[in-house]
Parts: structure tokens; C-alpha cells; sequence
């Protein structure tokens, strides 16, 4: 364990590393802040995240995250101003500024509510933090592309970054943080496309004139300048994009067996067991485990020309509705982090932009299915909605040649998904058997 004091006016703060042991055996390094209020005890005026009550010779008062300290925060915000650097025994806490854009922070400070793996703090209007909680040795993905695209490419709908706060331990560099710009007013898109996709299902507005399918042509637009931004050549070893190889489609094709075959192993198993919605769906669905290989298979063969598929570039890697903001007039991509639960080098690795798209696709779909999760939702209505959702994204992407493999990574996910549902959420899985039961229909898109 690592403890890096952070000095301020007659208060007591610190960053602690603490390593965990996974049941893998593994160990992970997470970063806590904490501080020390001798003041106002009671339950009334207590922080949100209590973790102890500490009575010493030196001290006594509750110990809590420190980002529920307004004035940690305002200490947090002057260091990443000034890039300040904190010294601890064998560790330290470094604030690297990015470029001349860094406003000097100032004003009122929020924390932003909600489950997530990392922390926000936003600053006034100007700026946002993301403190990171597990602390990995290596490169960020979400500080790389965001530094990437901020100073190397003409990308405008990814917020900038100022800043990066860094922790160093026996010579090793983790982030710990990040500052950007922060975005007044934009929705996260996640809610923004669930309200537009209930008002559909309860009956409002018209499948032609619906307010979100010019929103998602423009999201599929941003989709599409994102990719070509990343997929510029350059001297860059982390960012040079290539051609994807045979090799590629079968390593692809590979995993996307696998991912079939488990799915369907676990359908076997649970289907009986699933409530009246999924059951039909999973009895539909349990006996074409032969018609998804035929898929595939027809799939990787389009794939097998030299040029079909495509370039492998840096990617979003964990694309989905939560991951971009609605402002008033277009979309902000945000959150380049990838798929937590995936190794660092598989986030920071080359691969095909095409499963961005697969993941966007999918994230309709649970966008439709969740506003028809009630009785009083049309759910015919829902699905047109998806439907439409999809085909609009796909017009503003516009690259049809990536059909074939943006169909090779849907067909992954959803039986991904598929299994994630089983063995997670089985009142849910009636969500991706809907998709493998329509990716699979004759003539199926």
C-alpha cells in the first residue's frame, strides 16, 4: 500500500494505492482519496461515503472518500491548473497539462451521481474529471485516443483533453485521472434514445417523420469521421492503421464461433427454466445451431477477397448509446476506455471499426426493448422504431462495404449477449434471442 499526502490549509487528505487479490489470484491496484473531517459528525451533515470513524492521539473524525469534499475538490482543481505534482513515500501523484487549452479552473465543483467504475467531477462549466479507481501500469486507451484525436487529427466531437493526472509507483505509470471539456446541457445518449424510442411505442409521431431518425443518420455521420480520423496514416506505432489479413477473418471468425457455441450450450441448459416471454423465443431458437454456423460461414466467405476486410485502425471498443452525448445539434463521443473486463493490450490493439457499428446496432436494440418492456408499449412499434434507428445510422455511415463485417461482429455480440443474459439477467434474454431469431429469417438483412 502507497500513501501520497495531499497538502492543504489544516486539512488532511491523501491518495492511498491498495492492491486487491482476485479470486484469478491476480492482483489489481486501486487508488482511494481520503479525508479526515473532525467536524460536523452527525448523520445530518455526514459525506456520502463513510468508510470509518478514526479516533487516535491525533485525530479523530470520520474517514471518507474524499470527493465528497468540496474543499479536496477545490485542491484537486488548482493542482490540475497549476500541474502540481504530490510526493509520497516510494509513489507520487503527477498532473500532466495537455497543450495551452487548460482553463484555470475555478467556481463550484459537483460530483456526478450514478453507478460507474470510475468517478466525475464536474468543474462550473468548463471542465470535467474522470478519476480513475483501478489504476492499470501502461497506457489509458480513453487519455490516448482522446489525446490523439485533440492533437493530431481535425475530430471535433470528442471533448478536448487538459489534462492528465498520473500516479508513479517503483518507476511504473498509471492514469489516475483525466480533465476534458465539458459539454453543458448534452444528454447522455443512452436516455435521450430511450425517451425517443417510448414515445414511439406509446404512440406518438409517425414512423417517416420520427424525430430520431435524422439524430442517428448524423450519429452514423460521426461514426463514420471518427473511423476515418483514427484510420489516417501516420508515424505513430500505437495509431498506423493496416489491411486486415486472412489471418484476421479467421481469428475473427474464430471467436465468433465460440461465441455461438457457448451461447447455444447454455440455451440448451436453461431454456426450460426461462419465464413465459423468453421461453418461446429460446425453444425457437435452441434447435439452429446449424443455421447461425451456416451464417458464419457465409459471412467469413464473402470476407475471403483481399480487400473485404478492410483496415485495421484504433476504435472506440466498447460503442453503445452510453458511450455519446446529445447536445442541442449533434453528437460528442465520448469514454475511449473499451471493454473494462478486457486486458489493456487487447483494448489498446488494432482491430476492425466495424465493431463499433455491431455494438451501436445492438444498443438500438435494447433501446427498442426496453420502451417496450411495459404493457401499455406497443411493441410492434418499438421494433419499426429499431428497425429505423438502424437503417438511418447505417445510411450515415455510409460504407457498404463493411456490411459483411459489421454482420460478422453483430453475430458475435449477440450471442454474447445471449449468454451475458443467461447467466446474468434471464428476464432479459428474450432481447438477444429477438435478434438472433431475426438475424437468422430468410432473408434477414
Amino acid at each position: 500500500m502507497d500513501v501520497i499526502p495531499i497538502p492543504g490549509d489544516a486539512q488532511r487528505w491523501a491518495v492511498a494505492r491498495v492492491e486487491v487479490t482476485l479470486e484469478d489470484r491476480s492482483v489489481a491496484s486501486y487508488q482511494l482519496a481520503l479525508s479526515v473531517r473532525e467536524s460536523e459528525m452527525s448523520r445530518v451533515h455526514a459525506p456520502a461515503a463513510v468508510l470509518a470513524l478514526v479516533e487516535s492521539a491525533v485525530v479523530n473524525g470520520l474517514l471518507f472518500d474524499a470527493i465528497d469534499d468540496p474543499a479536496f475538490r477545490a485542491r484537486v482543481a488548482r493542482a490540475l491548473s497549476r500541474g502540481e505534482g504530490f510526493a509520497g513515500d516510494g509513489a507520487s501523484l503527477v498532473s500532466e497539462r495537455v497543450g495551452n487549452g487548460s482553463p484555470r479552473l475555478s467556481g463550484a465543483s459537483r460530483v456526478v451521481g450514478g453507478e460507474q467504475s470510475n468517478s466525475s467531477i464536474i468543474f462550473g462549466e468548463d471542465a470535467i474529471f474522470k478519476l480513475f479507481r483501478r489504476l492499470e501500469a501502461g497506457e489509458s486507451p480513453d487519455v490516448e485516443i482522446t489525446r490523439y484525436l485533440t492533437a493530431h487529427t481535425s475530430f471535433r466531437n470528442t471533448p478536448e483533453l487538459y489534462a492528465v493526472l498520473v500516479f508513479v509507483h517503483d518507476g511504473e505509470r498509471a492514469v489516475a485521472g483525466m480533465l476534458s471539456r465539458f459539454i453543458p446541457g448534452a444528454m447522455d445518449g443512452w436516455a435521450h434514445a430511450l425517451a425517443r424510442a417510448r414515445a414511439y411505442a406509446h404512440g406518438e409521431g409517425e414512423l417517416r417523420n420520427d424525430p430520431f431518425a435524422p439524430e442517428s443518420q448524423r450519429l452514423g455521420e460521426v461514426t463514420a469521421e471518427l473511423h476515418r480520423a483514427l484510420s489516417t496514416p501516420t508515424d505513430d506505432p500505437a495509431f498506423a492503421p493496416r489491411d486486415a489479413t486472412a489471418a484476421d477473418v479467421a481469428r475473427w471468425a474464430g471467436a465468433t464461433r465460440k461465441s455461438v457455441e457457448q451461447g447455444f450450450a447454455l440455451l440448451e441448459r436453461l431454456a426450460p427454466r426461462l419465464d413465459d416471454r423468453s421461453r418461446p423465443l429460446a425453444l425457437s431458437v435452441v434447435g439452429r445451431r446449424i443455421d447461425a454456423f451456416e451464417q458464419l460461414d457465409s459471412i467469413v466467405h464473402t470476407l475471403g477477397g483481399p480487400s473485404a476486410a478492410g483496415m485495421l485502425s484504433r476504435h472506440h471498443g466498447d460503442y453503445h448509446l452510453g458511450q455519446v452525448l446529445r447536445t442541442d445539434d449533434d453528437w460528442m463521443i465520448i469514454d475511449f476506455e473499451g471493454e473494462p473486463t478486457r486486458p489493456l493490450a487487447e483494448r489498446r490493439a488494432l482491430s476492425s471499426p466495424a465493431r463499433d457499428v455491431a455494438g451501436m446496432l445492438r444498443s438500438f436494440a435494447y433501446a427498442a426493448a426496453t420502451a417496450a418492456a411495459h404493457d401499455d408499449a406497443d411493441r410492434d412499434r418499438a421494433a419499426h422504431w429499431e428497425a429505423m434507428a438502424r437503417d438511418a445510422f447505417l445510411r450515415g455511415y455510409g460504407d457498404t462495404r463493411a456490411a459483411p463485417l459489421i454482420a460478422l461482429f453483430e453475430l458475435e455480440k449477440l450471442f454474447y449477449e445471449l449468454a451475458y443474459e443467461l447467466n446474468n439477467r434471464p428476464l432479459w434474454v428474450w432481447i438477444p434471442l429477438l435478434g438472433i431469431q431475426t438475424m437468422l429469417a430468410p432473408g434477414a438483412r
